[in-house]
Formats: C-alpha cells, sequence, structure tokens
C-alpha cells in the first residue's frame, strides 16, 4: 500500500491558507462572462503552451496563441505543433471529465497519455498504455542515467496503489493531495514517453474534481517553466519518502 509520509510545515500552512484565501476570493467575485470567457481561453493556452516548453517545444507563447486559433505559423516544428494541439486537448478531456461523477481511475490516465502522445515524438512509445519494458531519466546534457524508475512488472501494482490513494484520501488538503500524485506519479514512471505532462494533468484533474479550479484562470506549467520548480528534480526522485 502506498502511504506517503509527509509533514505539515508553518510554510506549509502558511501556504494553505493563502490558497484558501486565494479560493474563496474568486469564489465570491462576480466577474462579467465575456471577460471571464477570454481570461479561461488565455490561462488555457499559457497551460498548453508552458507545459509543453517544459518538455522541450521551441514555440514561442505568441506563435502557441496563433497555432491553437488556428493560424498557419511558419518555423514551428510539426511535432512541437501536434504536442500543442494535444495537450489543448488533453485538457479539454480533464474539463469534461470532472464533470462526470467518477472517481479517478487508471483508464483515465491512461486516456490523457493517449490524447497526449499519439501522433507526435511518444506515439511509437505505447500510447495509453504502461510501460512493459524498463525506461531511465537521463541528463539531457551529458546522457548520464540519473534516475531508475521501478521495474515494468511494479507498474501496475504502483499504479493502482497510488490511483486507492487519490481516491481515499478524504481528510487531507485536496492541494496535497495532488502534489504527493505528481511526485508519486513521476517516481513510477509508468508510461514509456509523456510522464512529465502526465503528471501535471493529473495533479490538474485532482484539483479540477475537488473544486480547486480556480475558475480555470490559472496555469500550474507556467510557474513551473518560469521559475524551474517542477514538481521534483530528477536528482531528488530516488529515495525520497518524506515531504515537506
Amino acid at each position: 500500500m502506498f502511504t506517503p509520509k509527509f509533514v505539515i510545515t508553518n510554510r506549509t500552512n502558511n501556504n494553505l491558507a493563502e490558497i484558501e484565501r486565494a479560493r474563496g476570493f474568486l469564489e465570491a467575485a462576480e466577474l462579467k462572462t465575456e471577460w471571464l470567457s477570454r481570461m479561461q481561453k488565455r490561462a488555457l493556452i499559457l497551460e498548453s503552451h508552458h507545459s509543453t516548453h517544459i518538455e522541450g517545444t521551441k514555440h514561442t507563447f505568441e506563435q502557441a496563441e496563433k497555432i491553437l486559433s488556428g493560424e498557419k505559423v511558419e518555423g514551428v516544428d510539426a511535432d512541437d505543433e501536434m504536442e500543442l494541439f494535444n495537450y489543448k486537448q488533453a485538457m479539454d478531456y480533464v474539463s469534461g471529465y470532472v464533470k462526470v461523477e467518477e472517481l479517478v481511475t487508471g483508464d483515465i490516465i491512461r486516456d490523457i497519455h493517449k490524447i497526449l502522445v499519439e501522433g507526435v515524438r511518444g506515439g511509437s512509445a505505447d500510447p495509453g498504455n504502461y510501460r512493459t519494458i524498463q525506461n531511465y531519466i537521463v541528463n539531457s546534457r551529458t546522457r548520464e542515467v540519473i534516475y531508475t524508475p521501478p521495474h515494468a512488472s511494479e507498474v501496475e501494482k504502483l499504479m493502482d496503489e497510488l490511483i486507492d490513494r487519490i481516491n481515499g484520501a478524504k481528510d487531507i488538503s485536496p492541494v496535497i493531495v495532488a502534489g504527493i500524485a505528481q511526485f508519486q506519479f513521476v517516481h513510477i514512471h509508468p508510461f514509456l514517453d509523456g510522464n512529465g505532462r502526465t503528471a501535471r494533468l493529473l495533479c490538474t484533474l485532482i484539483l479540477y474534481k475537488t473544486g480547486y479550479d480556480f475558475k480555470k484562470l490559472f496555469s500550474i506549467s507556467e510557474y513551473y517553466d518560469k521559475t524551474g520548480r517542477i514538481i521534483m528534480t530528477q536528482s531528488r526522485m530516488s529515495g525520497r519518502t518524506t515531504w515537506t
């Protein structure tokens, strides 16, 4: 059974309080429909752009905005463009699933992965299916292996345990649940490719389903991309059992 160890520090409590204040403010705010729709569209483009940019796409936000608006943009790699479209489609899928009164399931996670990688660089990596071979995380500059995920034979069991923990965590802040789920997902690395994007969408799904969508006005990946503070660095993956 996956039982994460975590410590609620004063800093964590302060951050959670800030999140609740922001959430309450937005819930109470009366926003004009036209403005809200425009800002939600911008946030979706920001999320799609920054999440794919983290993984190495080269387009700018302005180019992403044009591409997702249906404009033809010269000089953008075809795979980069398709990854952008796929991410937006996966975000739409997550938003639609939030309305369904169901738990987070393995099928949903595999569907998200399939949407993300089908037809692009990761398309050869068995879209929508857990890996059956070993994978590795390497330093993009030195090609040194910096993390070896669990053996493929363990993936399904580890994912089932993670999903059970997500659905059973009723007495923990959904913000903490989402963060730990994202961390553990990347630790498992259940797919051959597209794990980072799928992890961020799983985090988004958990937050949305528990009422932490903040009217869909913000992009989590924008924060990660601009600050470099991904949920965990590869050098800290191995052996991490306690979170603060």
